[in-house]
């Protein structure tokens, strides 16, 4: 397939592309990861905390990446859209895209809060990787243990719920950039890629 010769300044920025692709990567990951618990749980398997703690530590890592992404969009102008896409395209990748970032941000937000409200929380530190100590979100800290479960269980199931969301939009994103590039035959992939 020929690429237009203005395809570099439709590119994304290298930023962007790293940013992107580690967030990909850390979602698919994590998504994955998190889909193991039950059967692990009910397995009773003994090094479930620690797979947990995994969980954590790149969900933690992933919200930070995805501030650093939305401090990036917002102060470097995205390339525009390629030409020729109907306006319904343009307005289903706008969506897809705003609910994305709504979505990578409080899919890692509420699993903070869900841990941060566990009452067991005290006893456990949260460690970054079994390296970093991190802190917990202190909004919960003078509730009594009925209430933290309470809201421990609440966030849960939020998190897991909204996580199974962000997989859909993905879903979505992945489908209308593979429908832009192999039925379309336009070059969106390259422009999300490393390299010339």
């Amino acid at each position: 397939m020929a690429l237009p010769s203005n395809l570099h300044t439709s590119r994304y920025s290298k930023p962007a592309v790293l940013l992107h692709w580690a967030i990909a990567l850390g979602i698919g990951f994590n998504l994955w990861w998190g889909l193991q618990f039950d059967g692990l749980e009910a397995a009773k398997a003994p090094d479930l905390r620690s797979i947990i703690d995994l969980h954590k530590s790149v969900g933690i890592t992933l919200l930070g990446l995805v501030l650093m992404r939305v401090l990036w969009r917002v102060s470097h102008r995205p390339p525009p859209p390629l030409p020729g896409l109907q306006r319904w395209e343009r307005l289903l990748s706008t969506a897809v895209h705003h609910l994305l970032y709504l979505l990578m941000f409080l899919v890692p937000l509420l699993g903070w809060l869900h841990d941060s409200a566990w009452s067991a929380a005290a006893a456990h530190p949260l460690v970054l990787f079994h390296e970093l100590p991190f802190f917990r979100l202190p909004l919960f800290n003078n509730m009594a243990a009925a209430t933290r479960d309470h809201w421990h269980d609440l966030l849960g199931e939020a998190h897991g719920l909204l996580a199974y969301t962000l997989l859909g939009a993905l879903a979505l994103h992945v489908l209308g950039a593979l429908k832009h590039q192999v039925i379309d035959r336009k070059p969106e992939l390259q422009r999300m890629w490393f390299g010339r």
